[in-house]
Formats: C-alpha cells, sequence, structure tokens
C-alpha cells in the first residue's frame, strides 16, 4: 500500500480542522495512527474493544450484525474518504452498538482514539455538530435498510440490489456469489438461489459460477415499483 501522509490526509477530510486550536491539533496526530487490514479481516466487533473512529484513506469496509446462527444482514459499506463513527462506540453514552466492520478489499484506515474525541467533542462545539450530523446519517441509512427488510418483498429488495450493482460497476456482469447477495440482503442463500433461478427463468438475468449476467435492466426495475 502506498505512504500516507497522516498529517495532510486528516488536515484535507476532517470539515472541522480549521475550527481547531493549535493544541488540538497537535494532540489529533499524536492521538491517531494508521493501520492497514487485509481483505475479509475485521477491525471492529461487539466482542471486541471499543476501536476508533475510522477514516478510510483507501479500500472497502462492511458494516453488518450478525446472530448466533449465523445470520447476517448489512447496515451499510465505507469507501475512499468515508469516515464511521460506530467503531468508537465508548463515545456514545448509554448506547450498546453491536455492529461488525470488516474488510472488504485491502484497506488502510486512520484511527483516531475514542477518548480523545469523545474529550475534543465535549469541548469544541464544531466537532461534536460534526459528530452528529454524521451519525444521524449513518442512522438513517440503517433505517433504509430496516425499512427494506420490514416493508418491501424480497423480489424487490434482490431485482433493487441487482439494478445497484449494475450502476455501481457499470456492467451487467455482476461478479458477486450466491452467499454474498444473502449476507447483504439478511436472507438464506437457498431463497437467494431460488429467487435468481426464477429471475433466470424470466429472462431477467443470466446465472453462471461467480457471475450474475443481467439481461434485461427494465424489467427488473419494474420489479422495484
Amino acid at each position: 500500500m502506498k505512504n500516507i501522509n497522516k498529517e495532510s490526509y486528516l488536515k484535507n477530510n476532517l470539515p472541522f480542522f480549521k475550527d481547531l486550536s493549535k493544541n488540538e491539533v497537535e494532540k489529533l496526530f499524536s492521538s491517531s495512527y494508521i493501520q492497514n487490514y487485509s481483505k475479509g479481516e475485521f477491525i471492529y466487533s461487539k466482542d471486541k474493544a471499543c476501536t476508533g473512529v475510522l477514516l478510510v484513506v483507501n479500500g472497502q469496509l462492511r458494516s453488518f450484525l450478525s446472530s448466533y446462527s449465523g445470520k447476517e444482514i448489512t447496515l451499510f459499506r465505507l469507501f475512499d474518504l468515508d469516515i464511521c463513527m460506530l467503531s468508537a462506540s465508548c463515545v456514545f453514552q448509554n448506547l450498546t452498538c453491536d455492529i461488525n466492520l470488516e474488510a472488504e478489499r485491502d484497506s488502510s484506515v486512520i484511527i483516531i482514539d475514542s477518548n480523545f474525541f469523545k474529550d475534543l467533542s465535549s469541548k469544541n462545539i464544531n466537532v461534536q455538530n460534526f459528530f452528529l450530523n454524521l451519525t444521524q446519517n449513518k442512522l438513517s441509512e440503517v433505517m433504509n435498510v430496516l425499512e427494506q427488510v420490514v416493508f418491501f418483498s424480497l423480489d424487490n429488495r434482490l431485482s433493487n440490489y441487482l439494478i445497484n450493482q449494475y450502476y455501481l460497476n457499470n456492467s451487467n456482469d455482476i461478479y458477486i456469489t450466491h452467499d454474498s447477495i444473502a449476507n447483504d440482503l439478511g436472507s438464506a442463500r437457498e431463497v437467494i438461489s431460488r429467487m435468481l433461478k426464477r429471475f433466470e427463468k424470466d429472462n431477467l438475468v443470466k446465472l453462471s459460477r461467480g457471475v450474475i449476467k443481467i439481461v434485461d435492466i427494465e424489467k427488473l426495475k419494474l420489479l422495484c415499483k
């Protein structure tokens, strides 16, 4: 992975950096460090201690909930320049946050110590506002996921998922396993496989090992309505 200038990255990508005092800037630099994670490595889980505030320099992270039976559902993903507060659960008062965070690709992040950030937020209104806005934005993403699960049928959610992958990758060919889709949608692999087979029978997609080819994007869109 390329060399990372931590100080420059924090200065250019933290919206509240310009509102910090010289002393606060020095403490920010000394209370943060660069960490690299390999694909598939856990960064944070409900069984681990408070990690800290994460700033994604490069890579891709996935936040998800998991049950004791092993079932998962993706809450949101983090990409370059994204910031994650939920990995710093000790910043929140009276909040238990049983999420998991893993690297979906080899990733580099800057971690800001939770205790420092908590203290900084309590003393600097600009940091506090940033903290609240970021938390609200992530909460909105999580609520959207819950709304999809509760109020929309699985064929609607699956078709919407495939459409998003189509635009995200700018390709009709989606390289993904049925397991991964099931984990993202909070379903079982067998259920996803059956529904994809139905989509294939209806000439919406074509299935092959590790690849889903979108045949008719417009018909898929009709399932989302």
